[in-house]
């Protein structure tokens, strides 16, 4: 093939015979050549790309230079994780320390429940909720046992001491007259329990219990009252 390339026959190369002919070899594969007497060729030949072979091609779903694409599992950064423990033992601790809170405020928070009603007699005819309740303990002097109040309408119950052997007093209004004194004798009912309520409060012991009773007075008047209580101070 003179005056152009030729092809190699043992690799299919396209080669550029050089000038004057002659025998040569194909610079890829080796294979002997004739080369005709021709004109100069432009040396060195370009280079020849081998034919892709069968079932080595490009992975099926991709084109020609693209690159297939894996999943790269994401990590957390050190700072990330460490900002995350800090996070949740902030939150444990604020949680422990409401918990505390609230267990101090539940413990030291007054509370009662109940009623005193009374029928005829010097103290007359009403009823009313008890909403204040206080420990012995904070009066001067103090005495054990508890003080429950009433606001609407104005009432007061002392019960003086701990057991069946306690007194109760009852007003129509704190501390005043008149009032009447309520013991076991006389009473059909006289459930009386007031007990240590385990804690101390600005100095003061605070007290828990019930008080149900139901009696007939010297005067002839009849008191109930039905009282639980906790955590008076």
């Amino acid at each position: 093939m003179s005056g152009g390339a030729m092809t190699c026959p043992g690799c299919g190369a396209k080669i550029a015979p050089p000038a004057g002919g002659g025998v040569t070899k194909c610079e890829y594969c080796g294979t002997t050549l004739q080369v005709p007497a021709g004109p100069s060729a432009v040396f060195p030949p370009p280079m020849h790309v081998p034919p892709e072979s069968p079932g080595y091609g490009a992975p099926p779903g991709y084109g020609a230079g693209q690159v297939p694409r894996f999943q790269v599992p994401q990590l957390v950064p050190k700072k990330r994780r460490s900002r995350a423990k800090i996070a949740i033992i902030v939150v444990v601790a604020l949680a422990a320390a409401s918990g505390l809170a609230y267990f101090i405020w539940y413990m030291a928070w007054s509370r009662v429940e109940g009623r005193v009603e009374s029928t005829g007699g010097v103290l007359g005819t009403w009823s009313a909720s008890f909403d204040e309740c206080r420990s012995g303990d904070a009066f001067h002097p103090s005495w054990f046992g508890v003080d429950l109040r009433a606001g609407s309408p104005s009432a007061h119950v002392q019960v003086q001491g701990g057991d069946a052997r306690a007194k109760v007093v009852v007003s129509g209004a704190a501390g005043d007259e008149p009032y009447v004194n309520l013991t076991k004798a006389g009473c059909a009912t006289f459930d009386v329990l007031v007990e240590s309520g385990s804690a101390e409060v600005n100095d003061v012991d605070a007290v828990q219990g019930r008080v149900h009773v139901d009696c007939t007075a010297a005067d002839g008047g009849r008191i109930r009252i039905d009282a639980e209580f906790k955590a008076c101070h």
